[in-house]
């Protein structure tokens, strides 16, 4: 049988076990697939088929002889901002064009140690500083939905390879939404895990205090096989059957929605998709819980995320990577103007914005303290068209930065996991996407009522773009 793109990576590992197909000719397949469609959308920059295609071979082996791993054979890619083995990883900058790290970020580790098959490494926008996934080197990432539209950033590059089917699982990177956007965007699914999970090493930073590696995958299912791959929980084991929750209903679950902390407007047809929502959890069980955010004083989480990543990054970019002022010619004028602007952040503001933060979660707990779970728009708009700044938001010109991280900025600046599914489309037909955010380290249960919730009408679930 010829595998289908479709297929999640849990049904490859099943079809595996009964000798259905091999991991060989899934990487067969999925080479051809790639090089059918990447060139279109330009999701991926750096291809290994030929060493994975040697794994491959491997994995076929340890399933004839009853010794797969747990992940044996499942294709998957990795942002270009975690290091590869041999491997060519350039951050999505002019800077790295040549690099070849020496050895694998710990997240393409433990996915390699359990069975997984890296094919190659997946566009990040320049630096991870960005949410449309374009830079000076590999140029723009197309949403597979739209080709004239942005995937998201700036883990676009995964999201997009997602959508397109050209694998089921990868790896993003996410400091104020670099997940979730794009997993919305492109109607996958995505999680920010609760901060410190998965650890970072081997990842160049954005801004370290702000950094997290997550799993993203076609279809919310495969999540947590693949979170616990990458958090160490399936290191050793010789299986994939990892324990989820089991009930299909939400009965007995407190959802929480959150007023009054300064958002933009949602656009008509993101709020009506978002109603729906409601709707939905609440035919699903749960009970819907409106709660007014308690520290008005902080109500812009993205006032006091802009400074901390501007005053990060501008620490790393000059004093570690040490790539500014001295390369500054090799920058995108986008992300050398913000680098510019970081110098002019003081060391009283960024403390000042450090301290807010601290405030800021403990908000973020007190809400988390009444409820189970809260549900929130990802963004308050569509992708814009690549290459677009400000969007057209109800009548007025926003800043399309905007108009999406005030509502990714609060769990990055608590840490909380946070997981990005589909939810419906606008009008235009572009998926539009919500997360559901929990306590820390509750990211399994986020992850079980993300797929509940996603799985729950296939007729929004089972949509694809078309190749």
């Amino acid at each position: 049988m010829f595998p289908d793109e479709n297929l999640s990576a849990r049904q490859l590992i099943d079809a595996f076990r009964v000798r259905k197909f091999s991991p060989v000719e899934v990487i067969q397949a999925a080479a051809r697939r790639i090089d059918q469609i990447n060139p279109s959308i330009n999701a991926l920059t750096t291809l290994c088929l030929d060493r994975a295609l040697v794994e491959a071979r491997a994995s076929e082996r340890r399933y004839l002889e009853n010794k797969a791993l747990p992940l044996d054979g499942v294709p998957f890619v990795a942002k270009d901002l975690l290091d590869t083995a041999d491997i060519r990883t350039t951050y999505g900058a002019v800077h790295f064009a040549d690099h070849i790290p020496t050895k694998d970020a710990v997240a393409v580790e433990r996915l390699r140690t359990t069975g997984a098959i890296l094919l190659g490494k997946a566009a990040t926008h320049e630096f991870g500083w960005g949410i449309t996934t374009t830079g000076r080197l590999h140029g723009p990432t197309r949403n597979p939905w739209n080709l004239d539209r942005v995937p998201g950033g700036s883990s676009g590059g995964s999201a997009a390879a997602l959508a397109a089917g050209l694998v089921p699982i990868a790896i993003g990177s996410d400091t104020a939404g670099s997940i979730r956007i794009p997993s919305a965007f492109c109607g996958t699914a995505g999680l920010k895990p609760t901060r410190a999970r998965i650890p970072v090493e081997g990842a160049t930073a954005l801004a370290p205090s702000l950094d997290h590696i997550g799993p993203m995958a076609r279809v919310p299912s495969d999540l947590p096989l693949v979170l616990a791959a990458m958090d160490g929980r399936l290191a050793g084991q010789a299986s994939s059957d990892f324990s989820q929750h089991n009930p299909t209903d939400l009965r007995g679950l407190r959802i929480g929605v959150v007023r009054y902390m300064d958002t933009v407007e949602l656009a008509s047809d993101h709020a009506a998709v978002f109603d729906r929502v409601l709707s939905r959890l609440r035919s699903l069980g749960a009970e819907i819980i409106e709660i007014a955010w308690p520290l008005p004083q902080l109500s812009d989480p993205y006032a006091i995320l802009a400074p901390m990543i501007l005053a990060e990054a501008h620490h790393y970019h000059q004093l570690i990577l040490r790539t500014f002022p001295e390369r500054k010619s090799e920058y995108s004028n986008a992300v050398l103007d913000r680098l510019k602007l970081a110098g002019a952040i003081t060391s009283s503001a960024y403390f000042e914005a450090v301290e807010r933060r601290a405030d800021f979660r403990s908000g973020m707990e007190r809400i988390l303290s009444q409820v189970d779970a809260i549900v929130s728009p990802v963004s308050a708009g569509s992708p814009a068209s690549i290459g677009t700044d400000y969007v057209d938001h109800r009548g007025s010109k926003v800043e399309f930065r905007k108009l999406v991280m005030s509502y990714t900025a609060p769990q990055s600046l608590s840490g909380l996991p946070s997981c990005a599914v589909r939810a419906g489309f606008d009008i235009d037909g572009l998926p539009i996407g919500i997360q559901f955010t929990g306590r820390a380290w509750d990211d399994d249960r986020i992850l079980w009522l993300s797929d509940v919730f996603e799985t729950s009408d296939p007729e929004i679930s089972q949509r694809w773009p078309k190749a």
